[in-house]
């Protein structure tokens, strides 16, 4: 599989992971605010892969999540915008399919 192959379906797996970024988004101290939405992206192109070893790390992952700050929802919202880096372990399945078996958010 090429190198490129691994890296852009390595960035869908990684930017879809909800329970790692809903773990994250936890994790923020948001005290009485409260986020409804959130999002990841993240270039294949910083995505860096040891096959061998079948672990990787990535920088510059952008997550993106709203926060409620009003009394009624939708008053007062703002977007927090944070550059996050990682690093995990993956699993080929095939020649075509990648599956990550570990993923380590380094906010």
């Amino acid at each position: 599989m090429e190198l490129k192959n691994i890296q852009t379906q390595l960035a869908e797996h990684i930017a879809n992971h909800n329970k790692s970024w809903g773990h994250l988004l936890a994790n923020l101290d948001f005290g009485n605010e409260a986020s409804s939405y959130w999002d990841v992206t993240l270039e294949p192109i910083n995505i860096s892969v040891e096959v061998n070893n079948k672990s990787f790390t990535f920088k510059n992952a952008k997550f993106i999540c709203d926060v409620n700050s009003g009394i009624s929802y939708g008053d007062d919202v703002s977007i927090l915008t944070k550059q996050v880096s990682g690093k995990g372990s993956c699993q080929f399945t095939d020649d075509k399919t990648i599956h990550l078996t570990e993923l380590k958010i380094e906010a």
